[in-house]
C-alpha cells in the first residue's frame, strides 16, 4: 500500500487528530463504521492513557469544497463547516449533542454516543417514553427558530418553496425515472404530474416557519449509555417548515414497525403543545390545521424521500435504499387519504404501481 493511497491518508489524518486531541493518549484501535446515504465516513477510534476511552472520527469527503452539503441548499459558501457551527449552537441551547473534542482539516473527533438508535430502542418496552422525549427535544430545536442568529449557518438559508420546487424536481426525474436503475428523465416532461406536486410544495411553503433539523428520524436519534436521547447529523439544518421534521420522525424508511397510529397521533399532539410552550408557531385550539398541516408534511417528505433514494440508486449506484419504496409510497397514500386530496393521489397512482391501492 502506497503512502498516499486513500486507506494511508485516512491512517494518518486519524492518528494526527489523536494526537493533537489528546497528546497523553495513545491510539490503540481504529475501527470503520458501517456508513448510510451520507459520503461521509465514520471510524471508533480506541484510546488508552489521559482521554476518553473511545471517540468517532468523522472523515470529512475529500475534493469537495469545506461544508458543501449533500442536500438541496440554498448556503453558497458557509464560513465554518455547518456541523461545527450547529453543533456550538444546538449544545448552547441545551440540545443533547456529541461534544465536539477535535476540530481538524480532515478529520472531526466526537463524542462516542454508542451504537444504539431510536430504531433499534423503539423494539423495546421504553418506546412510547423514547419517543415522547425525541417530540420534545424536536420541539425544542424548532422553537429555537423564534430568534434567528447570524453567527449560526442554519440561519442562513431557508427551506423555501425555491428549494421544494428543486426537490419536487428530484421527485418528478428519479422518482418517477423508467426504473430503479435509471435513466433520470427530463423533471418538466410530465407536466400533470409536476403541476400536481407543485400545489402540495405550495402548502408546505405557507406552513409556519421553525428551525429544522431536516433529517430527524429514528435513526439519527441515539440511546446513550445512560438512557438519555441524544441528537446526531444536524448539519443541513435551516429554517423552514414546521410539521417537516415530525414526519420524518414517524415515517422515515421503515418506521410502521415501531410508530402506529396511536403513537403517531400522541407525537403529532404533543408536539403541537410542545412548541406553542416554547414560544414557537402555535396550532392552539385548531387540531385540524395542526393535522392537516402534518400528513402534507407526511406526503411531500416520503416523495422527497423516494426521489432522493432513487437518486443515489441511479446516480450514486447505491440501491439499497430501494427496498423501503414501497412502505414509503403506502406512507404516501396513507397521507393523502388523510387530506382527501385525491387529486394528487389518483395522478400518482397512474404513474407508477408503487401508489395504487
Amino acid at each position: 500500500m502506497s503512502a498516499s493511497s486513500p486507506a494511508a491518508r485516512d491512517s494518518d489524518a486519524l492518528a494526527s487528530a489523536a494526537r493533537l486531541a489528546f497528546p497523553a493518549a495513545r491510539l490503540d484501535r481504529v475501527e470503520m463504521l458501517a456508513g448510510d446515504a451520507s459520503v461521509r465516513r465514520y471510524a471508533r477510534l480506541r484510546l488508552a492513557g489521559d482521554a476518553p476511552a473511545t471517540v468517532i472520527a468523522m472523515l470529512l469527503p475529500r475534493d469537495t469544497p469545506p461544508g458543501a452539503s449533500e442536500e438541496i441548499s440554498t448556503l453558497d459558501a458557509p464560513t465554518e463547516l455547518p456541523f461545527v457551527s450547529l453543533q456550538r449552537f444546538l449544545a448552547r441551547h441545551d440540545v443533547p449533542v456529541p461534544a465536539l473534542h477535535f476540530i481538524g482539516e480532515e478529520v472531526l473527533l466526537l463524542e462516542d454516543l454508542g451504537d444504539v438508535p431510536l430504531a433499534d430502542a423503539a423494539s423495546g418496552p421504553d418506546r412510547d417514553a423514547l419517543f415522547a422525549e425525541a417530540a420534545d427535544l424536536l420541539a425544542r430545536i424548532a422553537a429555537l427558530g423564534r430568534e434567528p442568529d447570524p453567527s449560526c449557518v442554519a440561519f442562513q438559508q431557508r427551506y423555501d418553496r425555491a428549494l421544494i420546487a428543486r426537490e419536487l424536481d428530484v421527485v418528478c426525474s428519479h422518482g418517477f425515472a423508467p426504473g430503479d436503475d435509471g435513466p433520470a428523465r427530463d423533471a418538466q416532461a410530465d407536466p400533470e404530474l409536476a403541476a400536481a406536486l407543485a400545489k402540495l410544495g405550495d402548502r408546505i411553503a405557507a406552513q409556519p416557519v421553525v428551525l429544522m433539523h431536516r433529517d430527524f428520524h429514528a435513526w439519527n436519534l441515539h440511546v446513550d449509555p445512560h438512557g438519555r436521547l441524544r441528537v446526531i447529523d444536524f448539519q443541513d439544518a435551516s429554517l423552514g417548515p414546521a410539521l417537516y421534521d415530525l414526519a420524518s420522525l414517524c415515517t422515515d424508511r421503515d418506521s410502521d414497525r415501531f410508530v402506529d397510529p396511536t403513537l403517531e397521533e400522541m407525537l403529532v399532539r404533543r408536539f403541537g403543545d410542545e412548541l406553542a410552550g416554547r414560544g414557537g408557531p402555535t396550532y392552539a385550539g385548531d387540531a385540524a390545521r395542526l393535522h392537516a398541516d402534518y400528513f402534507d408534511a407526511v406526503a411531500y417528505r416520503t416523495l422527497r424521500v423516494i426521489g432522493r433514494f432513487r437518486f443515489l440508486a441511479i446516480e450514486k449506484g447505491k440501491p439499497g435504499y430501494l427496498r423501503f419504496l414501497p412502505r414509503m409510497a403506502r406512507q404516501t397514500r396513507r397521507a393523502l387519504e388523510a387530506n382527501s386530496d385525491t387529486g394528487l393521489l389518483r395522478v400518482l397512482a397512474s404513474r407508477s404501481a408503487l401508489f395504487a391501492a
